[in-house]
């Protein structure tokens, strides 16, 4: 393989804008050569010596250029490592001390053989606060050492049981922080696995493009530079990320795991940077394709010929499409997530990072297909199975309740078989949706929500399926309808049903704002989106409303007034969405966007064409709700009756896969603003707030602000260190200065973080930013 493409396929996504720029170096290096075949075809060696002199003058000017942006940003996240670091060393001797005097306490009960008068003479305790308690208070509040006092027995039973039921609380709570420190440490061990990564990679880049360019040009000017400047660069020689990782499995193993080396190394363990695929999931998935390619064919033979059961009644295909739809909506999203999975994986979209998922663990795109294609095949089989039952006048209708019923004990198997961390996160995120006003709201989590949205027919559903199997089903017979129906399967309360289950995906969605806006209380853009969800309420009260009183306007449906109601909400609300969408989900029409117009500044999938059509896509789809204004419903039923509603379920799920594609990459992007490449787990957060005292007296001083354009910015540092804060100068501006207040590492780090970040800012040029685009070749 050549590098090239090693480095794409090894560099982590967040990162990106902060390695090497290879492929530009290369293509300098080519540019120059093709330029300077005249001089070698006239065999003119003076002159092209000459030319190659003058290219590189501009091409160590531009290697300088990456070093240095390379230097700057490792010791950026090297600082953050290090104070990482000391964070999560403090919060570990803490868990330790804690538990094992936890354990200590756990151990004192047991000594049964002292009596109640030896009771001065028990040990003491020293509690983490630094408390002295004697073990002896819980003794004497039974006992007396001469003066025996008979405590009733029903006094001290729920005494005893309150004391144990504390100590069961504080077992639980400290095992949920010894388990997120784990997590915690897990997270720092890949940040530095990454940065060590780094290193690799700008090291190797620049060894390669240097030895290309002797090579081209026939010199070795460049290995003569990588020596005097790359050699002694800071992300080149430092040793301070290998020796991070090397503490961290020592304290993680003998702190967290009890010096079990095996088992904190499979914790910590980081998985390939390139994932890799499993030959037994390919196999399954053809393996189910191929049953698909049978039972489809299978299933619209029998659907064409059969029309009539045994018994001469026709089969209920009616309330067949009622039954299964809904299921096929859910197999199919589960299918075209594994392609969104996919799509998002080999873009180098970070949708791991996105939604907080274990990178040691979690779901392939091949095995989303899996799951998918498994469960179409059980549905093809429960359809074909309903068809044949029907035919035979058998039970037909025990199949599609009994695919129902699959699918939940797929859901909620409790062994650790079919993907149990998978299924259970997704069950712990939509019970989160749920009760969305009352937890805080992650990604996954309004995430998760916008795709209930979408699957809104399935929620009209749930009224037709139990209302069906109560009242309407006949077990032994194809169809028959019960002639007293429940108060809420007829007429209006029927309707009212329908609508409060439709709404139920808006409303959690809408709660989900309303929450995060009393979490940032940021007015912008939390109360808006609500506001966005709460149209959805209005457009399907007032749908429900037309839907309820069309069977009154057969003859000249115009006449409906809640028709035109209907259209207004439908419009406005369209309108609301499909700008929320393009502008705040996706990004789009940015005034910066540059080149890519009426896009982003920056984009991640190959072609400008898929941008554009999906913009064009979610117009239309967005609209597609017109149609149902010139279509003659004679059933309350209107657009999600049958055929019809099936349809208008299958557009929205494929427009809501093609939206993951833009949400999930905006989200990237920002990520990649932010440089964040893993997740933030620290169980103490690190204190950065504006030092106002250190600024002003840095500006009583004499020199005291130095702007980084007209001073050498690691003098500064120096002084600062002193004083245990850093400061950092605004790379925007060059007149504003911020003072971060940050706790430097302690102990044999100190020295060494200061000398790393020392000799980096020495090595970075005064410029604050640089121009990327490569120079000119004459």
């Amino acid at each position: 393989m050549k590098f090239a493409e090693h480095l794409s396929a090894h560099v982590t996504p967040e990162w990106t804008s902060q390695y090497i720029r290879y492929d530009e170096m290369k293509e300098l290096l080519a540019q120059a050569v093709s330029k300077a075949q005249p001089f070698v075809d006239d065999s003119d060696n003076i002159l092209r010596e000459q030319f190659f002199l003058r290219i590189d003058e501009h091409f160590f000017q531009y290697c300088e250029k990456e070093a240095t942006k390379i230097n700057t940003f490792f010791a950026e996240k090297l600082a953050e490592a290090l104070r990482r670091w000391e964070t999560l060393k403090n919060e570990a001797v803490l868990e330790e001390q804690i538990h094992r005097h936890a354990s200590h306490r756990s151990i004192l009960p047991s000594d049964t053989n002292q009596k109640p008068g030896d009771a001065t003479n028990a040990p003491a305790t020293t509690s983490t606060d630094g408390v002295r308690t004697s073990t002896t208070v819980k003794r004497r509040s039974i006992h007396t050492e001469e003066h025996d006092i008979t405590v009733p027995l029903t006094s001290v039973l729920p005494k005893r049981s309150l004391e144990r039921t504390h100590e069961k609380q504080n077992q639980g709570v400290q095992h949920r922080k010894r388990n997120d420190l784990k997590l915690a440490f897990s997270e720092f061990y890949l940040m530095l696995v990454l940065l060590q990564n780094y290193q690799t990679l700008n090291s190797t880049g620049f060894r390669k493009i240097l030895k290309k360019h002797d090579k081209l040009f026939q010199t070795t000017r460049g290995e003569e530079w990588r020596k005097l400047h790359i050699e002694s660069a800071p992300f080149h020689t430092s040793k301070l990320v290998d020796q991070l990782i090397n503490d961290v499995e020592t304290l993680y193993t003998d702190t967290l795991e009890n010096g079990n080396h095996a088992r904190a190394m499979k914790r910590l363990r980081v998985p390939p940077l390139e994932e890799k695929q499993s030959p037994a999931v390919t196999f399954r998935v053809g393996v189910f394709v191929g049953m698909l390619c049978l039972l489809l064919p299978t299933v619209i033979a029998l659907g064409a010929n059969l029309h009539d059961s045994q018994s001469t009644k026709p089969l209920a295909w009616r309330q067949a499409l009622f039954l299964y739809r809904s299921t096929f909506l859910i197999v199919l999203h589960i299918v075209l997530l594994g392609i969104n999975v996919y799509g998002w994986s080999s873009s180098g979209v970070n949708h791991i990072l996105i939604f907080e998922i274990d990178p040691r663990n979690h779901l392939t795109y091949q095995e989303f297909l899996e799951m998918g294609t498994f469960l179409f095949v059980l549905w093809f089989l429960s359809f074909t199975g309903f068809i044949l039952s029907s035919y035979y006048d058998f039970y037909p209708f025990i199949h599609p309740v009994g695919f129902v019923i699959l699918i939940l004990i797929f859901l909620f198997n409790p062994t650790h078989t079919l993907y149990h961390q998978a299924r259970f996160w997704f069950l712990k995120t939509l019970g989160r949706v749920l009760c969305a006003p009352f937890y805080h709201v992650s990604f996954a989590d309004f995430w998760l929500g916008d795709q209930l949205t979408s699957l809104e027919l399935i929620f009209f559903d749930m009224e037709y399926f139990f209302c069906f199997y109560i009242y309407d089903v006949g077990w032994w017979s194809t169809y028959s309808h019960s002639s007293t129906r429940g108060l809420l399967c007829q007429s209006w309360p029927q309707v009212a049903l329908q609508t409060i289950l439709m709404i139920l995906p808006s409303w959690f969605r809408f709660a989900q704002c309303l929450r995060r806006y009393h979490d940032t209380k940021q007015k912008f853009p939390h109360l808006i989106n609500a506001g966005k969800y709460a149209s959805g309420f209005l457009v399907i009260c007032t749908n429900s409303l037309r839907r309820t009183t069309a069977i009154h306007f057969l003859d000249d449906p115009t006449y409906n007034p809640f028709l035109y109601v209907w259209i207004g909400t439908s419009f406005i609300g369209s309108t609301y969405k499909l700008i929320w969408d393009l502008k705040m989900d996706w990004g789009f029409f940015d005034l910066n966007a540059g080149e890519n117009k009426f896009l982003r500044d920056q984009i991640v999938y190959p072609s400008k064409f898929y941008y554009y059509m999906a913009i064009v896509e979610n117009i239309f789809f967005r609209y597609i709700w017109i149609i149902n204004v010139f279509m003659h419903f004679r059933t309350r039923s209107a657009e999600y009756a049958d055929v019809i509603g099936f349809i208008f379920g299958l557009i929205e799920i494929f427009r809501r896969f093609i939206w993951n594609y833009f949400r999930l990459e905006n989200e990237h992007l920002n990520n990649c603003g932010e440089f964040r490449a893993v997740r933030d787990i620290s169980i103490a957060p690190i204190s950065v707030v504006f030092d106002h005292g250190t600024l002003e007296d840095m500006m009583d001083k004499e020199n005291g602000i130095r702007n980084r354009r007209n001073a050498k910015r690691h003098h500064l540092i120096n002084e600062e260190m002193k004083n245990k804060k850093i400061l950092i100068t605004n790379e925007g501006s060059d007149h504003e200065t911020v003072i971060i207040k940050t706790p430097l590492p302690s102990g044999t780090y100190s020295n060494a973080i200061a000398d790393e970040l020392n000799t980096t800012l020495t090595v970075i040029s005064s410029p604050s930013s640089y121009d990327h685009s490569p120079d000119p070749v004459l």
